[in-house]
């Protein structure tokens, strides 16, 4: 039934704003909507009538209506904590005032904001109640962007100013597509948590466990003052088991196991996933034994979702197109600091010359198998197309939405919700070793150095799946937080592998990207909802208001990465008690 009704919104809609007259069958079934109804009635409405005395009105008006569907489920030992269906109708919009050279836009004012609250709908489909929240939310929006304008007035008026535009034009488009996915019952999600949270029975090592599973859509329509227009639907399936334990030092050990799809059907069997979570705990309490790395500054491999995580948290933060925001007196030095120093890069190695990267919303698969990132049109409608960033080492672009900055004039059709954002991120080598090469490889730097060991990482902690929080590295200064790795081990001569209880990366900068000196032949793939350090500022700054909350999967292809410098450490702080009595279960 849903995508029934889906799919005569799209053809109706099509009808209306594609070229030509629509035809009285079209119309008809554009008008059966009572959301597009309210969207589109505000729309033309605002244009007409949305200014104050001696006040111009919005030269740009855009809304986005979000449709979500949500299924949760967390459970531990084998029983459920908490579950919950959530749908609800969100609001964003996008409300300049000014002109294209200088808006409201690019500003960080001081406290909160309208960007960062939740704009709701009425989910029935009362068209005038409908139009009666947007007409509000409109109305604050608006009051809001003069008062942000006339602020960012001030805060310039003895100060230089880049010459670059706040808004950058796009071709009106229209674009509709059907909605396809699959969306089970929550009794589903909460039998999959139950059972997969029981696999922790037969580890008595753990002392604390979650399975979290959930499955959500969204279906946005977006209208705007332009022309543009589009109807698109974005579901994704996610099922993370998270452990902790202590060393008999009191050390805090954490691992975890996630797997992502588009739908709740393409998720990895119960078995394989069950087989997998049971290994994670297995190699926890592996760790409990290990010795710790008081140090060590050598040559290090990272493998698989190691090399993903470290490309996602150094690198892929400088690979979007943000500029230091216009800010009042107080806050102009921070928001300086907010600057991409990537912005000068263009034309710079960023990269050993082994090395390419791309981003390409409009696949599905490469060599590695499925990625998770795509999409048709971007946020502001753009359509989806492949953006070389990287080539053979040399930084050629960032990822820009409708905000440009010097050098890059045009959206490369990345605004994904609120915030820029990669989609299928593909790190590409142009020449690789085999595995038994590289292991060889790092073998041979370790032993110039006199070292008894060298280090493989397999797997970095990902601060989004954490169940002790407490436990992270401090920020060092101005490089970027690398968490944890939760799967690090000696690798000897003679192929013995030893596993590091604790250790954490010393001083890792983006600039040692440019002194990687080996990469695999293979890649793989690796899907996470990426952690943005700057996504509130993002928002703050930005001339959308509402959030719709959540963040987009994003996709990373990579080789393994061998690094000729790499420091480790113990990890700084104190260490807590363990439990006074033993697990009950056992």
């Amino acid at each position: 039934m849903k995508g029934l009704r889906r799919a005569a919104f799209a053809a109706g809609l099509a009808g209306c704003l594609l070229g030509g007259p629509p035809s009285a069958a079209a119309e008809g079934r554009a008008e059966e909507d009572p959301v597009l109804c309210a969207m589109r009635a505000e729309l033309e409405r605002s244009q007409r009538e949305l200014r104050l005395e001696s006040m111009a009105g919005p030269y740009f008006l855009a809304y986005r209506v979000d449709d979500g569907l949500d299924l949760f489920a967390e459970a531990s030992f084998g029983a459920l904590l908490s579950s919950w269906t959530d749908r609800d109708r969100l609001l964003t919009l996008e409300l300049r005032v000014g002109d294209a050279t200088f808006d409201n836009a690019n500003y960080l004012p001081r406290g909160a904001s309208p960007q960062t609250r939740a704009f709701e709908l009425p989910l029935e489909g009362d068209c005038q109640a409908l139009r009666r929240a947007i007409w509000l939310a409109t109305d604050i929006a608006y009051k809001h962007a003069l008062e942000m304008l006339g602020r960012k007035r001030a805060a310039l008026q003895n100060r230089a100013r880049e010459d670059v535009p706040d808004f950058t034009a796009e071709e009106p488009r229209a674009r509709f597509f059907e909605d396809d996915s699959t969306v089970p019952d929550v009794a589903a999600v909460e039998a999959l948590a139950r059972e997969l949270s029981a696999s922790f029975k037969d580890a008595p090592a753990i002392q604390d466990s979650r399975v979290r599973a959930n499955v959500g859509n969204v279906f946005s329509r977006y209208v705007n003052t332009e022309g543009s227009a589009y109807a698109q639907s974005q579901s994704a399936a996610m099922v993370r088991a998270l452990a902790k334990t202590q060393a008999p030092d009191g050390a805090v050990l954490q691992d975890f196991e996630a797997f992502h799809a588009r739908d709740w059907a393409d998720l990895p069997s119960r078995p394989a996933m069950a087989e997998r979570i049971r290994a994670m705990a297995a190699m926890l309490a592996r760790r409990q034994g290990a010795d710790m790395v008081e140090r060590y500054n050598g040559p290090v491999l990272f493998e698989g979702q190691a090399a993903a995580q470290l490309f996602a948290q150094v690198m892929t933060p400088r690979l979007l197109a943000i500029r230091a925001p216009a800010a009042p007196s107080s806050l102009a030095a921070y928001a300086s600091s907010l600057r991409n120093p990537f912005v000068d890069k263009i034309g710079a190695r960023v990269l050993p010359r082994l090395l390419s990267l791309r981003d390409d919303p409009s696949i599905d698969r490469n060599a590695g198998g499925a990625l998770l990132g795509g999409y048709a049109v971007d946020a502001d409608g753009v359509p989806a197309a492949p953006t070389t960033l990287v080539e053979r080492g040399v930084l050629r672009t960032l990822l820009a939405g409708r905000n440009p900055i010097a050098g890059i004039a045009r959206s490369t059709g990345n605004q994904r919700g609120e915030l820029l954002m990669p989609s299928n991120l593909l790190l590409e080598p142009s020449r690789g070793l085999a595995a038994d090469e590289l292991r060889a490889e790092l073998l041979a730097l370790a032993a110039e150095r006199g070292a008894e060991y060298a280090i493989v990482l397999r797997r970095l902690a990902d601060p989004r799946v954490l169940l002790d929080f407490s436990d992270r590295p401090a920020r060092q200064g101005d490089q970027a937080r690398v968490e944890r790795p939760t799967r690090a081990f000696k690798v000897y001569p003679d192929g013995r592998e030893e596993p590091i209880r604790k250790a954490e990366l010393a001083g890792f900068a983006v600039s040692d990207f440019r002194d990687i000196v080996a990469v695999s032949q293979r890649v793989t793939n690796h899907a996470l909802d990426l952690y943005l350090a700057n996504a509130y500022r993002q928002r703050a700054a930005s001339a959308r208001y509402g959030t719709t909350g959540g963040f987009p999967l994003v996709s990373i292809s990579t080789p393994d990465l061998l690094f000729e410098e790499v420091t480790l450490r113990k990890p700084l702080g104190n260490v807590g008690r363990r439990p006074i009595a033993g697990h009950p279960y056992f």
